[in-house]
């Protein structure tokens, strides 16, 4: 059963001057919970070490600094363990990533990879600049949702990728 979204009630606008949800990622994340619960499922925040909404998810850095569960290039996250739902945010110009040692993370890399990462029906939710390509053929993904999201100095606009995978992907 393929479930509707009502794109107009993800609030998409300047944050309010004063009280909770002033500043990203804290509107965001409501935002993320009221569409997309994560609660009694198996959750991995990929590039986002210092974020834990629950300490049963699992994190992911290249800083150590921000203590994840895995401190390594997403690449190098072992697939010994199937997640319901990822969620990236990934840097995405060197004035983000001053420690990314290596090339920045690509989004079809970050597809791939969070394939291999996901149970069947998991749901891979990317933050990006860009509206990203599902590499359907190649990882088994559809896309289900796309949203505009305002974050960032000057309410930068970024595009929240939804993709659901619906066969594994070897």
């Amino acid at each position: 059963m393929k479930r509707e979204i009502d794109l107009t009630t993800w609030k998409c606008a300047n944050p309010p001057k004063k009280g909770k949800g002033q500043a990203f990622p804290s509107r965001f994340l409501r935002n993320l919970e009221r569409f997309y619960p994560t609660k009694n499922k198996e959750v991995l925040w990929m590039f986002a070490g210092n974020i834990r909404p629950s300490e049963s998810n699992d994190t992911n850095d290249i800083r150590p600094k921000t203590k994840p569960t895995y401190c390594c290039d997403f690449r190098e996250i072992p697939e010994t363990k199937k997640y319901d739902v990822i969620i990236a945010d990934p840097p995405y110009n060197k004035l983000f990533a001053k420690e990314w040692k290596n090339d920045l993370p690509k989004p079809k890399h970050i597809v791939e990879k969070s394939a291999k990462l996901l149970k069947k029906n998991g749901l891979l939710l990317l933050l990006h600049i860009i509206v990203i390509p599902a590499y359907e053929k190649q990882t088994g993904f559809e896309r289900i949702a796309l949203h505009p999201i305002l974050c960032g100095a000057g309410n930068a606009i970024r595009v929240l990728n939804v993709f659901q995978k619906k066969r594994l992907f070897n």
